[in-house]
């Protein structure tokens, strides 16, 4: 798994995002870097190491016609960074987009039938009826994307909406921080969590979580099972 603070850090630069955009168009060696961008190949190569050290760039040498093999460096992987912040949550994924196949949910009919032209074309000799067919492919899968992407707008408005009523309902039953905590975070994950994920989340010591549980098992509002699991009621 890739680390979200070197990536973070390899973003930062904007120097550094243009070296992925256009190594994202093809691969290039160092000199052709240092002329596009109008820096020195030293500075360029420093950039380069340091996305390397991120894992997004990759490099070998490769034979370039004339002279001795020259270092190209490409994208190493297709990855996708999400970061949400809001006053109910602050999350961070990583996510590796898959390069090979992969079934697409039958919730998505039309992404499918998009998948199902892509497969089929791929297997026909390249024409220019091919480029323009392809050239509308990824027209119609922007448009599927938007959709999506408006769907899971609208997710993460709601998630934060019902994580916000589950901080004001905790804060109207419960007077101390830490029991409005314990029960903020229970709702949040689904309800139930082992001990030792609550300590973890809450940085709080066993035996205080423990006796802030008895408490609130007390009050009614959650139970404690022998496996340490504990549910909201």
């Amino acid at each position: 798994m890739a680390d979200p603070d070197k990536i973070f850090l390899a973003l930062k630069s904007e120097t550094r995002r243009k070296i992925l955009e256009m190594l994202a168009a093809e691969p290039m060696y160092l000199t052709q870097l240092s002329y596009y961008l109008n820096l020195g190949q030293q500075a360029i190569f420093r950039h380069l190491q340091l996305l390397e050290e991120a894992g997004l760039l990759e490099s070998d040498f490769r034979e370039a016609g004339q002279g001795a093999p020259r270092r190209y460096y490409q994208i190493a992987r297709a990855v996708r960074v999400e970061v949400q912040i809001s006053p109910e949550m602050f999350d961070v994924e990583l996510f590796d987009v898959p390069k090979i196949e992969i079934s697409v949910p039958k919730e998505f009919p039309e992404l499918a039938e998009i998948v199902r032209t892509c497969k089929k074309l791929s297997k026909e000799p390249n024409s220019r009826e091919k480029l323009s067919a392809f050239s509308d492919l990824l027209k119609q899968l922007g448009q599927e994307l938007d959709k999506i992407n408006i769907a899971k707008s609208a997710a993460e408005a709601t998630y934060s909406n019902i994580r916000n009523h589950i901080r004001s309902i905790s804060y109207e039953l419960l007077p101390q921080r830490i029991d409005q905590r314990i029960i903020q975070t229970l709702a949040s994950r689904g309800g139930e969590l082992g001990i030792s994920d609550l300590t973890t989340i809450l940085h709080l010591t066993k035996d205080t979580l423990l006796e802030r549980i008895k408490k609130l098992e007390t009050g009614g509002l959650l139970k404690i099972k022998d496996n340490e699991q504990i549910i909201l009621l």
